[in-house]
């Protein structure tokens, strides 16, 4: 959550987009006459959507990715990400291009989506959201054992996820430590952001939470808190959005890539305060988030979930497979902006699907496409890691009425790889 343009500790002065680029003043969404009605309607959102989209294009349709990029915070430190939206990082500079791209309109509670996909853990690894807890925070390192795992209960209580502390990995949490699936540790960024977080389907290099020097100066008096930080944190990286991302909050337009989980919620965790939220500083979970949340990731036992205000389509279990079946091709090439298909493979509703790519002599840069029953393309895909280098991973809940995962790798530049698919066909 971004410091530079207003301040958490007290009332809002200042909201901007936060892309690093732009003047607050150029991206506020137009005015609305004070007799215009309700801002929140249907036809006045999707106007709001539509007007900021055209800001954001005339900005910068006559410049170039390189004066964007230079004008986009990056982390001081290695592997450090670009920061947009706030407090929503950005891999590397292949995945700010895309980013660049989609604002100059160049490519076609709420959640994370990438090509109208969602970004959210699957059946097997929301059980296991394995953490570590970095000594160097120092004489703040027990407050934030403690307020983490308060943070993480919140979304537990109500949802079948599990964050699990490794404590014994604490001494060596960093960013390389395989023995978690995301490390927490201290950051200066001179209150570019009190903390940052990730989103599922980013690599685990990248899965980290960062807590700025400026969480721990918070005014004692105030509602803020290390804790509510963290639940809006932890939020992200079950794949939640910003709830004000919506057009219905009338301010802090950031993109369209998320779906609604539930109808618009002005007091969510998730939800700005600055940003015509309703809520305090106090970052809690509201009922609307907490159905929203059980809504992905089914209920936790003994939470009763209102599944009236769930949004999106049911699926249902599929039926009883015979068991998984591996298949691995070795050796395998593919040229720059070439594609080599395999499968498709039968997969039974209900099942998960694995594919890894692993880089051989020379691997280049090959990225992997999933898509359940059709052919993946550039711009149409389930899974797509697209990652530098060819170490890549796409593992797949298969959906109600799914009969095939179809997979392709395409040469971002000439790769040598092997690939490992895992799937489990249908029983007949």
């Amino acid at each position: 959550m971004k410091r530079n343009c207003f301040s958490f500790a007290r009332a809002a002065v200042i909201w901007c987009l936060s892309v690093g680029l732009v003047a607050c003043a150029a991206l506020k969404p137009p005015a609305i006459p004070p007799d215009a009605g309700p801002r929140n309607t249907p036809e006045q959102g999707k106007t709001l959507l539509e007007d900021n989209a055209k800001v954001q294009r005339e900005i910068w349709k006559e410049k170039t990715f390189e004066e964007f990029k230079a004008q986009t915070f990056k982390e001081p430190f290695d592997g450090g990400k670009y920061i947009v939206n706030g407090d929503t990082p950005i891999l590397d500079e292949k995945h700010l291009k895309e980013f660049f791209d989609r604002i100059q309109g160049r490519a076609g509670l709420t959640i994370n989506q990438v090509n109208g996909q969602d970004t959210a853990w699957n059946s097997v690894e929301k059980r296991q959201l394995t953490y570590c807890v970095s000594t160097t925070f120092g004489q703040n390192y027990e407050a934030m054992v403690a307020d983490i795992k308060t943070a993480a209960d919140a979304w537990e209580a109500v949802s079948a996820v599990d964050y699990i502390h490794v404590a014994g990995e604490d001494a060596a949490c960093t960013a390389s430590n395989p023995n978690v699936l995301f490390d927490v540790r201290p950051v200066n960024v001179n209150g570019q952001y009190l903390a940052r977080a990730f989103f599922p389907d980013e690599p685990r290099s990248a899965r980290n939470v960062l807590v700025d020097n400026s969480s721990f100066q918070l005014d004692p008096n105030g509602k803020l808190s290390l804790q509510g930080i963290l639940r809006h944190e932890l939020g992200h990286t079950l794949g939640f959005r910003h709830e004000h991302t919506r057009p219905d909050s009338g301010t802090c337009f950031e993109d369209n890539n998320w779906r609604p989980l539930t109808s618009y919620d002005a007091f969510s965790v998730m939800h700005y305060p600055q940003c015509n939220g309703q809520g305090d500083w106090a970052l809690t979970l509201t009922a609307i988030d907490k159905s929203g949340a059980a809504c992905v990731y089914s209920p936790a036992p003994g939470f009763t979930i209102d599944t009236s205000i769930c949004q999106g389509p049911e699926e249902s279990p599929g039926p009883v497979a015979c068991g998984p079946k591996t298949e691995t091709f070795t050796d395998q090439q593919v040229a720059k902006n070439a594609w080599k298909p395999y499968g498709p493979f039968p997969v039974a509703p209900g099942t998960l699907v694995e594919i890894a790519m692993h880089g051989e002599t020379n691997p280049g840069d090959p990225d992997l496409y999933v898509r359940f029953d059709q052919n993946p393309e550039t711009n149409a895909f389930d899974c797509r890691p697209y990652l530098s280098g060819a170490e890549e991973t796409c593992s797949l809940d298969v959906p109600a009425n799914v009969t095939a995962a179809h997979v392709r790798v395409r040469g971002y530049s000439a790769g040598h790889y092997s690939l490992t698919v895992i799937h489990t066909p249908p029983t007949h």
